[in-house]
């Protein structure tokens, strides 16, 4: 017998002048409003600089992929920045089809998105 788990979790933690939101499940239609919910207050500040971590984000639905590009807008219109590390190959596949690709600023590990936010 296999259980899915269908959870997402979204932890947000300040380090130096970035806010570092690690995800873990899927962003899907059930855990949509989490993933939401989560991250408004976040976007709502001016200059924000923000990293995804996706190590342990599993899936990502459509609606979720235009969320997330929402949000990279709003962040530069506000004079912020954000960028997207240890994306699994199936999300920037996806992310690609839908020509997110070039938008969503990305990175193999924290400390090069790190270092990138920082310059």
């Amino acid at each position: 017998m296999s259980i899915v788990d269908n959870t997402l979790e979204v932890k947000i933690e300040q380090v130096d002048d970035v806010v570092v939101v690690t995800l873990n499940g899927p962003i899907d239609s059930a855990t949509k409003d989490i993933f939401k919910d989560s991250l408004d207050p976040v976007f709502r500040k001016k200059g924000v600089k923000v990293l995804f971590d996706c190590e342990n984000l599993t899936y990502m639905n459509s609606r979720a992929l235009g969320l997330l590009s929402s949000y990279r807008r709003r962040c530069y219109v506000n004079g912020g920045r954000l960028a997207l590390s240890k994306l699994n190959t199936k999300i920037v596949r996806t992310m690609d089809l839908l020509g997110l690709g070039k938008l969503l600023k990305r990175y193999e590990s924290n400390p090069e998105a790190m270092e990138a936010l920082a310059n």
